[in-house]
This record gives structure tokens, C-alpha cells and sequence, in this order.
């Protein structure tokens, strides 16, 4: 499809912050040096500076002058299917990493038990970690398992799939989550810590993993940072 030529401007821009060329809060060059760097009139450089004020990458401020304000990617997710974090950044072209920090045996309280069918006399094994994409934090997570199901497995950290270590050490498969998109409360710790690491805006979705025989194996509170990684749902007549 043909591109006007200040969308070409734009993605050429655009590729100058993402790379870092320019950096943020960095001014950029006024309209008439940005007209004669790329051979328009300034009527095309307003319209590309339009597009990338649109997509949030820079900030115009009267009298001042144009601001690179953000040079993060954003990551679309169709929540609609059940996908990793990890798989979901490297889908998008980024390098999926982990922040371990830590892992506990705990009593759970009568939401958590009764979500993954657990008696009183039940543990479980609660592990936090932060998730990247190219060295940048976009989600945090509590993983919630049945103690009698993992044990201590992930006492010395994980680096990749919980998907892929549950179905190569368990013999469990997940076949689908129970997802809620919920908001934050500033209030509840678990909420207050990940906000602690990830700033705002954040959602989070709360998620129980059922395997293939119908168990419930793992309880999730993903926190996700919506400035970078766009969730997404098509509802459908």
C-alpha cells in the first residue's frame, strides 16, 4: 500500500528514538531543519509530527518546542488465547528475559485453596519474578502452586516457560485459564509491591490454570504495564 511521504518521515523518526539515536526529553530539530534534513515543505513535517505526537512518542509544548517523550514498543496480546508472557514479547521481536525474586511455602487463604481445590492441611508454593522485553520491565507476577504438585522445583528460580517446566517435569499439560481483568488496589500488598517495580498504568489479570484432566494447577496475578503491552479482545455477534 503506497505511504504518504510524512509517514515515511514518521517511521524514519520513529526508528530514531526506538534505537536510542534521540534520546528521551531530547528536543528535536525545528520544523524548517526537519523540512530541509528530509527535502519537504513544513506543512509535511507538521502532519508526521502529528502522527508521532498520536502514538505518544513526542510531546509538542507551546513556545518551547517538540520533546521526545517515550521510545517504548508497544506489545499487542489477543487475550482471547492462552499464551505465556515470554511467548507473547517474543512474538513481537523482543527478547523475552526474567527477573527471579524469590519463592515461599506458604498456608493459603480460603480464596487461593478453594480456587486450586486444596485442603486445609495443604501448602502452597507462592514464586514472584519480573518479565522483560529487551531489558525492559513489562509485567510482574505472583505464580501460585499446589506444594504436592511442585514441590520445591522452583526454589532456585526460573528462567523460561512455567508452561514448558510443568509439562516436562509434572507431566502436566494446561489446557486453558479462567482469566478476570481486574484493576489495582494501592492497598493490597501483593497489588502495592508489583506497582513498587512496575510504576502505572497497570491491570491485572488474575488467571486459574486448568490441565488437560481438569485440575486447577497453577493461580496467577499477572500485572501487566498497559503503557507497553496493549491487551486486546474481539467480542463477536
Amino acid at each position: 500500500m503506497m505511504q504518504y511521504r510524512y509517514e515515511q518521515i514518521a517511521e524514519m523518526i520513529e526508528k530514531k528514538i526506538r534505537d536510542g539515536e534521540w534520546e528521551i526529553g531530547q528536543k528535536l530539530p525545528g520544523e524548517l531543519e526537519l523540512a530541509k534534513e528530509y527535502h519537504v515543505g513544513r506543512s509535511t513535517i507538521r502532519e508526521t509530527l502529528n502522527i508521532l505526537q498520536q502514538k505518544g512518542m513526542i510531546d509538542k509544548r507551546h513556545g518551547s518546542g517538540t520533546y521526545v517523550k517515550e521510545n517504548k514498543q508497544s506489545l499487542e496480546n489477543m487475550i482471547l488465547y492462552l499464551s505465556s508472557t515470554g511467548q507473547m514479547i517474543e512474538r513481537a521481536g523482543y527478547q523475552a528475559g526474567s527477573v527471579f525474586y524469590g519463592v515461599s511455602h506458604e498456608t493459603p487463604d480460603l480464596v487461593i485453596a478453594e480456587k486450586l481445590g486444596l485442603s486445609a492441611q495443604d501448602k502452597i508454593v507462592v514464586m514472584n519474578r519480573e518479565r522483560t522485553a529487551n531489558g525492559a520491565a513489562v509485567a510482574f507476577s505472583y505464580n501460585v502452586f499446589p506444594e504436592k504438585l511442585v514441590g520445591t522445583m522452583f526454589d532456585e528460580g526460573l528462567n523460561g516457560s512455567i508452561f514448558q517446566l510443568l509439562e516436562e517435569q509434572c507431566g502436566v499439560r494446561i489446557a486453558y485459564a479462567d482469566t478476570q481483568l481486574k484493576g489495582v488496589n494501592s492497598s493490597n500488598a501483593w497489588d502495592e509491591q508489583a506497582l513498587v517495580y512496575l510504576g502505572e498504568p497497570v491491570v491485572l489479570l488474575e488467571q486459574l490454570h486448568v490441565a488437560e484432566d481438569g485440575r486447577p494447577v497453577l493461580f496467577s496475578f499477572d500485572y501487566i504495564r498497559t503503557d507497553i503491552m496493549s491487551l486486546r479482545l474481539r467480542r463477536m455477534m
